[in-house]
């Protein structure tokens, strides 16, 4: 392992928290059901959704739990545009643009307490409320406490008629701010229930002040999540219950009225190996590579293709192929890829076949398919070009699944499997590919998808964002990250921190979902 080598190691988060008040209602008969957007733009590039929050029924002071979390980047300017929506539930209707606020990072952490009041506008400039926007700059953190708590004689919300359905909100305290940084699962019909434990950084607790006050909420949920019942809370630190071994806990609910007891069952404080931690410790990168050929792309024979035969400077996959492999190939522990082609008919001399394939070696060989080194995928992927006959559909599904073999196949001898995919974007069996990535999240595989062209890349982003939603499976890790490659290859430092944004994270936490540690 090169000690010199540059390593996406821990760098600063932001972490930003929003809530609103005083919305102007936007319903006639009940209240406004708020979300809140951030479309996020770094200079030089385009502008990328950061996702929503989660929509709060009928309410007109939303403080909503989902944060957003965006590097950040001191020397370049980073605008941030806020959106409040109001959701729209019926079938076929659309969501409707309540009002926005558009400021940038430094405006929100040059402010004391890293905290600004905003004005909402709608799109004649009318104010339509306000909006809170909180920020939380820390470096990556590698402590975690692992916590299980129990309630003992919780207060009946319900009357007569059933039992509390209770779960536990986690705050920090950020300024004179109290943001939510966590929620147990709720527990029906129970006074004395047990939730199931869980894992928090210090960070993310307590901005790694041990001795700083969190704060703990009890509710019983009412009404499908909407008008839930205060039981009552109570404050604690990391050091009251680590080195003060603190566990009983009174629900303060009103003067002289307690909500019951909460109990901290087990506690234990966990530290996660780093990234650079399992590549001391011999962890070796395979790097994979599939290349799209479908039609989409364009016929090679004219300028406007993507895989044009004739450019000056090569064509966008070509020049994405060096962009991308010459960042990861800085961690591929021998030097050699495999590259797979999908979406053509190939017609290569020792792999010739008369039907849309979706998975073939641009070697024409199963048994061997790899090359040596930047130099070797790019004379590769020019030597087999002329041999391969656009076609359709593209389908990331077999591709997908024989990388998930061989990262299986690999597992147990500190191989970590990285399948970079470059393709237009059109996928045509997302139903199945979905199914795949969820399976791979409990296999030593990450999954880098750049998106090649001007294309509608909805569906990328969708596996990307949305993944945690997929097929109704509940994820044990994110294992996929989207790229689009136009926006960041006029800069090759810009192109290598999106494409290794989140590989760190993704190798560290499936040794941890494993209980994995280095040896040395």
């Amino acid at each position: 392992m090169d000690q010199n080598k540059s390593i996406p190691e821990e760098r600063y988060k932001l972490e930003i928290f929003v809530k609103a008040k005083n919305l102007k209602d936007m319903d006639t008969f009940s209240k406004s059901d708020p979300f809140c957007r951030l479309i996020h733009t770094i200079q030089g590039e385009k502008e990328k959704c950061e996702g929503d929050t989660e929509f709060l029924k009928n309410n007109l002071n939303p403080c909503w739990e989902k944060s957003f979390v965006i590097d950040y980047i001191f020397e370049l300017n980073q605008k941030l545009v806020f959106q409040v929506w109001d959701k729209n539930q019926s079938a076929g209707s659309e969501d409707y643009l309540m009002g926005e606020v558009e400021t940038t990072v430094a405006d929100i952490v040059g402010a004391k307490d890293m905290k600004q009041e905003f004005e909402l506008k709608d799109k004649k400039g009318k104010g339509v409320g306000t909006l809170i926007v909180n920020i939380d700059k820390q470096p990556e953190d590698n402590q975690f406490l692992q916590l299980s708590w129990i309630g003992k004689d919780l207060m009946n919300t319900d009357g007569f008629f059933g039992k509390s359905d209770p779960f536990l909100k986690f705050y920090k305290r950020v300024g004179e701010d109290w943001l939510p940084v966590h929620k147990t699962e709720m527990i029906k019909d129970n006074l004395n229930p047990e939730w199931k434990p869980f894992q928090i950084s210090f960070k993310r607790l307590c901005g790694n002040k041990q001795e700083e006050k969190f704060k703990v909420e009890c509710w019983d949920v009412h009404e499908k999540g909407t008008n839930n019942q205060y039981m009552g809370h109570f404050e604690t630190s990391i050091h009251e219950i680590i080195n003060e071994n603190k566990s009983e806990f009174n629900l303060e609910y009103q003067a002289n009225k307690s909500g019951g007891k909460i109990i901290l069952k087990e506690k234990k404080v966990i530290k996660r190996p780093t990234f650079m931690d399992f590549l001391k410790d011999g962890e070796q990168i395979n790097l994979i590579i599939g290349v799209d050929y479908t039609a989409q792309n364009g016929n090679p024979n004219f300028p406007d293709s993507l895989h044009a035969f004739k450019t000056q400077n090569g064509n966008q996959y070509e020049t994405a192929i060096k962009a991308c492999a010459q960042i990861l190939l800085n961690y591929d522990y021998d030097k050699k890829v495999a590259m797979y082609g999908f979406g053509a008919v190939p017609h290569l001399p020792n792999y010739n076949v008369n039907e849309t394939e979706q998975c073939f070696p641009l070697t024409g060989d199963f048994q061997k398919p790899e090359v040596y080194g930047l130099e070797g995928l790019v004379n590769l992927y020019k030597q087999t070009l002329p041999n391969l006959q656009f076609s359709g559909p593209g389908c990331l599904g077999e591709i997908l699944n024989y990388s998930k073999q061989i990262a299986e196949f690999n597992a147990k001898k500190k191989i970590y499997t990285v399948l970079l995919i470059l393709t237009c974007g059109q996928i045509h069996d997302l139903h199945q590919t979905t199914e795949i990535i969820a399976q791979c999240a409990n296999v030593p595989i990450s999954v880098i998808l750049v998106g090649v062209g001007d294309f509608d890349f909805k569906k990328l982003e969708f596996l990307d964002q949305d993944q945690k939603q997929l097929q109704k499976e509940v994820l044990t890790r994110n294992v996929v990250q989207f790229v689009p490659f136009a926006p960041f290859s006029h800069s090759l430092p810009i192109l290598q921190r999106e494409l290794l944004a989140e590989l760190p994270h993704q190798l560290t936490n499936y040794k941890s979902l494993l209980g994995l540690v280095p040896s040395k």
